[in-house]
């Protein structure tokens, strides 16, 4: 029985820091133009809609960076390290990009 309630806490956990998204069109963009993509759409889109991020960051006008030398990526498909700095603390989320599909999901670190 405590196995079970485990593996549940673990899957609920990964699910809670996993949020995938719709994402604007992106094909044919390269590392600072994904960047500068993901950057926007968190500080434009994700934390007015996300109440949990704004709680834990402290304000709703975070300062997001992505250092372009750590995003990989090729075929319109990437991995973008983002930093959002709030008053209280930092957020750290690796955003998988899809160009070809529309989406982006952000793994909370």
């Amino acid at each position: 029985m405590t196995a079970v309630l485990l593996l549940i806490s673990s899957v609920t956990a990964q699910a809670a820091s996993e949020k995938t998204v719709s994402f604007s069109q992106c094909k044919g963009q390269d590392t600072d133009g994904i960047a500068a993509m993901v950057k926007q759409d968190y500080t434009q889109n994700r934390i007015n809609q996300w109440a949990d991020d704004q709680k834990t960051l402290g304000q709703i006008d975070p300062v997001a960076w992505v250092n372009t030398h750590d995003v990989t990526g090729k075929n319109d498909k990437w991995k973008v390290p983002l930093t959002v700095r709030g008053s209280n603390t930092d957020l750290h989320y690796v955003v998988t990009v899809d160009c070809a599909a529309g989406s982006a999901t952000y793994r909370a670190q």
